[in-house]
């Protein structure tokens, strides 16, 4: 890049991931900035191998953890990144070749669970903001599925690579996320509300999305995923 790049993530327990993320995030940061939550595997060895820069932070909920360690990043530009999401060669090249001109950049994610890529589903691109200038962006002070809120309406261009969002083994790690994601919901008990947005994900997801592509394990995501917007208003 043309100018230097703060690299950011927050963690705990993730020694299966988090190597494969800060290798990479090492090909176009200037500097990686961890904050653990208390890790009692091997993630803080692995993490030592790329960067002195190591902070412990009691978890203080997604947002605030995020902006926390957003703050302690010396780089006006940074890049966020979760500890299970991975570089590619392509966007790290992409990267390194922006002219910088926006204030904000979007990067798409491909979703694999397990070996297999979700194409279908909705699932992709699912553009994430996540290249941005530190002065300008915060992200939402929420517990659970967090966003960059930037102080400006400045129009943030698609990178047109993705990075490699390795999120779960398999469904049933993903329907135990899914749990404890709803648990963290702020939204209010409805249970009108629970049913129709178990089946309107449900149709929109496997149908519309084009979920089916999947097969049975497209049906699967659907029902995984409803069950989870259900679960949110019950």
């Amino acid at each position: 890049m043309k100018q230097s790049l703060s690299a950011f993530v927050i963690c705990q327990d993730e020694e299966q991931k988090i190597g494969s993320c800060l290798e990479q995030a090492a090909k176009i940061a200037d500097e990686i900035i961890i904050v653990d939550s208390g890790s009692t595997d091997t993630t803080l060895e692995i993490a030592k191998k790329f960067t002195e820069k190591i902070y412990h932070q009691d978890w203080l909920g997604y947002g605030a953890q995020k902006n926390h360690a957003l703050s302690r990043c010396s780089n006006e530009w940074v890049l966020s990144l979760d500890a299970d999401e991975v570089l590619t060669d392509e966007l790290i090249t992409e990267i390194r070749q922006l002219d910088l001109e926006a204030l904000a950049y979007k990067i798409a994610r491909k979703l694999f669970i397990g070996n297999k890529f979700i194409r279908w589903g909705g699932y992709y691109p699912d553009y994430q903001l996540r290249l941005f200038k530190k002065s300008l962006g915060k992200f939402s002070d929420v517990k659970v599925h967090e966003s960059v809120k930037l102080s400006s309406d400045e129009h943030c261009p698609k990178l047109s690579q993705p990075l490699n969002h390795y999120s779960y083994k398999d469904l049933n790690e993903m329907e135990d996320a899914f749990r404890q994601f709803a648990e963290l919901s702020e939204r209010k008990p409805n249970l009108l509300r629970a049913i129709l947005n178990y089946c309107y994900t449900l149709i929109n997801k496997f149908f519309f999305r084009l979920g089916f592509m999947h097969g049975l394990l497209g049906l699967k995501l659907a029902l995984n995923h409803a069950k989870y917007s259900f679960l949110k208003y019950r």
